[in-house]
């Protein structure tokens, strides 16, 4: 995990998971978003120049609920091969945050609503991003793998 801390010449974007108590924070993208429109996802997006996967992930974070991301609070990130482009890669993360912090979100501009909802429900999801619902997946099967991530 310690290259989502480093520098990532190649990568795009972060996004992920973040996990307020035992729900996810998912939301509706709008009507006008060019991929995936009122569909659910998860947060994150593009990187800025100069910033490591985390950092992109912590601003975006930020930007759309108004949390406030350390590096002890992600637990997993895997970087993976763009869909689009060989060369380009991006990561997802997962962060978690304590049950209170639900109360400190401050929606932004980006889509419609925010919901919290367990993982198995959001994996249940039929109008959720594919790609970013199959990483979350990814993630939910390293648990079992591992016991030690959740």
């Amino acid at each position: 995990m310690n290259d989502f801390f480093k520098g990532d010449d190649n990568f795009v974007g972060t996004k992920g998971l973040v996990f307020i108590g035992n729900k996810v924070l998912i939301y509706r993208r709008d009507a006008q978003a060019p991929k995936y429109p009122l569909h659910l996802d998860v947060p994150g997006g593009g990187a800025e120049p100069n910033e490591t996967p985390f950092e992109t992930f912590k601003r975006e974070v930020k930007e759309e609920f108004g949390l406030d991301l350390t590096a002890e609070q992600v637990v997993y990130s895997r970087r993976y091969q763009s869909s689009l482009n060989a060369n380009e890669f991006g990561w997802y993360a997962v962060a978690k945050l304590p049950e209170e912090q639900v109360n400190r979100i401050k929606f932004g501009n980006e889509g419609l609503e925010y919901l919290l909802m367990t993982l198995e429900e959001f994996l249940k999801q039929d109008d959720a991003w594919p790609a970013y619902q199959k990483r979350a997946e990814d993630y939910a099967n390293s648990l079992m793998n591992n016991p030690l991530l959740d």
